[in-house]
């Protein structure tokens, strides 16, 4: 966060009226369009992706004097948008068990698509290198629990350090790192059950 945002932050705590609607507009031109990339990645369809977005935004709003400057501002807008989009998922799932249609075609490039199909020893999600196509990951994302995907959005694509996720989620590297490799396990079970054998096998 930059020196500049900071002090729209502190001018959005200062503001009331309209004073306050001018200075968050300013705080919303710069957050919603990451806001709504990841509550789409997290939801894994546009509509469920808006009413978290538009949660997000509200809570935002509602909140903006709760910020107490422990953390980084983004980490925060990062926690609510998750939430939003974890909460909206789980109340879809309820609804509707077993049929999820995902359409997170949000650019030609996917950062986790490609981390997992690239032979890196280094890279978790190395033996996904068999998988047919992006889409296989994307339904994957919209198909496992949503704490995991959420946390493969924030690495993969989102492209967040372990120390950033850890500020995200309010926890320690070591929980960051085994919620981590859960995720990454709940990942390669769910692609092995539809066929997308992670092992190459």
């Amino acid at each position: 966060m930059t020196d500049s945002d900071l002090e729209l932050v502190k001018r959005c705590q200062r503001a009331r009226g309209r004073a306050f609607e001018a200075a968050y507009r300013e705080l919303y031109d710069l957050y919603s369009t990451r806001i709504f990339t990841i509550c789409l990645r997290v939801t894994g369809n546009e509509e469920d992706a808006l009413d978290a977005a538009q949660e997000t935004l509200v809570t935002l709003a509602r909140r903006m004097k709760d910020f107490a400057f422990r953390s980084r501002f983004s980490s925060w807008v990062y926690r609510i948008a998750v939430n939003a989009a974890i909460d909206i998922r789980r109340r879809r799932l309820a609804g509707q068990r077993g049929s999820v249609t995902t359409v997170l075609a949000s650019g030609d490039s996917d950062p986790l698509a490609e981390a997992a199909a690239k032979p890196e020893r280094s890279d978790p999600l190395t033996n996904l290198t068999e998988m047919e196509s992006a889409q296989a990951v994307r339904q994957a994302l919209a198909s496992i629990n949503p704490r995991f995907s959420s946390l493969l959005v924030l690495r993969y694509m989102e492209d967040l350090s372990y120390e950033e996720i850890a500020d995200v989620l309010v926890c320690n590297l070591g929980t960051v790192k085994s919620r981590l490799n859960r995720a990454h396990a709940a990942l390669r079970e769910y692609l092995t059950r539809q066929g997308e054998d992670p092992a190459g096998t």
